[in-house]
């Protein structure tokens, strides 16, 4: 059995022509978060919560799906592009509140990487280089002291490894 993954994108339109509002990605980090919570209250103590998180284009979605089998049926994986501590702490707080364990994975992708990555997106998944930058701005470094029980950091390379 596979990892239960959640993404806020999942929340998301973007097959379509029209642009998402703030308010809709909003919704959709509300809606990820109830699913979280939901899912972890349902495992308990014996859950192991991954939480991935790095620039947009960073490889977050590959290296779920690479992995979402060998972290087993206990695990709840949220993906997002979660830069900094402030940004983490709300899904921590909830994963605490379960009582199971946590893992940070910080894929630690070089902004040029993402960028091509990105790139090669289609429609809407193309996120602007300004909302990039952004992000990259604000990216701290994860620490355990956050709430986390271990932390991954993965630097993928042009190959994707």
């Amino acid at each position: 059995m596979t990892a239960h993954c959640i993404d806020p994108d999942q929340f998301l339109d973007l097959s379509g022509a029209v642009p998402v509002s703030v308010d809709d990605v909003r919704a959709a980090w509300e809606q990820a978060y109830r699913a979280v919570e939901q899912r972890l209250q349902a495992l308990g103590p014996a859950a192991t919560f991954y939480l991935v998180f790095g620039l947009q284009g960073a490889g977050k979605s590959t290296w779920v799906a690479a992995q979402a089998l060998r972290l087993g049926p206990r695990a709840v994986v949220l993906s997002g592009p979660l830069p900094s501590r402030r940004h983490r702490a709300r899904a921590l707080s909830i994963a605490r509140a379960a009582g199971c364990r946590t893992v940070g994975v910080w894929l630690d992708t070089p902004f040029a990487l993402a960028q091509a990555r990105n790139a090669g997106r289609q429609g809407l998944a193309r996120i602007r280089e300004e909302a990039m930058r952004h992000v990259q701005a604000q990216l701290e470094a994860p620490t355990l002291d956050e709430g986390f029980d271990e932390l991954w950091v993965i630097t993928p390379d042009a190959s994707g490894g």
